[in-house]
């Protein structure tokens, strides 16, 4: 069962927030202003920053702890195919992609539907190398025996606005640490989403705003409130409809998010790591 609330995995000090600068907005004249959409917005807002770089190119390969003979024939696919679950492809696809392009989002539930540790483990270099961590209560292996601490993730289901289709698309929002409690603080903050929406992020009046600057470990992430009145003039964009949000909760992913490991599982990853020892070369034997 999936875990949505962020303080259960985000346990460590709150990180102070950057005080955002002064508005671009009021050091440029009128005549100067940007005339177009992407100018328009990139004025006028709070801005956070993330540096919590998210992972790269991690590898979600599924490989048999055992060697398995070959499942071939059409039978065999249907069995998989029908055997529950994302695909790669399918929840690739509805993975929210966070670019040096701000892009328009609107949280469609109030607290992330899962959070996690997620380890990403570079020193194995064939095979599966990412890992869901253990609950927080629990002794992670991957943590105790090799001091590899997982980045910790909130995952939330949001509506992104689409430019090309002009329309509200479902995804899966991944955010860290930092990112995770600007949301908490905006919550909080009734200017943001209204002395009658205090602590809800789906307030009516309330969209955000999402990007990146810097390459690498120098990544940084921003999220910057957006009023739903500011959607159309400065976003081209429409407000989020009943009838969107109809539409769109039928989509909305609830399970978890990454698959869940087994202590003996992580353990296995310990010796492997440590040891040199791998369970398929101990069935050569």
């Amino acid at each position: 069962m999936a875990r949505g609330n962020i303080d259960d995995i985000f346990d460590e000090e709150k990180s102070p927030s950057r005080q955002p600068g002064p508005s671009r907005r009021s050091a440029l004249d009128e005549d100067d202003a940007p005339k177009t959409r992407r100018g328009r917005r990139a004025q006028g807002r709070d801005v956070f920053d993330e540096d919590d770089a998210p992972r790269k190119g991690r590898e979600r390969t599924n490989s048999a702890r055992k060697q398995q003979g070959a499942a071939s024939g059409w039978g065999a696919f249907d069995e998989v195919a029908g055997s529950g679950g994302q695909d790669f492809e399918a929840k690739n696809e509805m993975r929210l992609e966070i670019t040096k392009d701000p892009k328009l989002i609107k949280l469609m539930q109030p607290e992330p539907f899962d959070s996690y540790e997620y380890h990403y483990v570079k020193e194995i270099t064939s095979g599966k190398r990412s890992f869901r961590g253990l609950a927080p209560k629990d002794d992670c292996p991957l943590c105790d025996d090799l001091d590899h601490y997982g980045r910790k993730v909130a995952a939330f289901n949001v509506a992104l606005w689409d430019e090309d289709d002009e329309k509200w698309v479902h995804k899966v929002w991944e955010v860290g640490v930092r990112a995770a409690r600007t949301l908490q603080t905006i919550a909080k903050d009734p200017k943001k989403v209204g002395k009658e929406h205090v602590g809800d992020l789906t307030s009516p009046q309330l969209y955000l705003a999402v990007h990146k600057t810097g390459k690498g470990t120098k990544t940084e992430y921003h999220v910057e409130s957006v009023k739903s009145r500011d959607v159309e003039p400065d976003w081209d964009a429409d407000e989020l409809s009943d009838e969107d949000v109809n539409r769109l909760s039928e989509s909305l992913y609830n399970d978890a998010w990454e698959r869940h490991c087994t202590r003996a599982e992580l353990e296995a990853v310990v010796d492997k790591i440590l040891n040199g020892v791998d369970e398929d070369d101990e069935d050569d034997d």
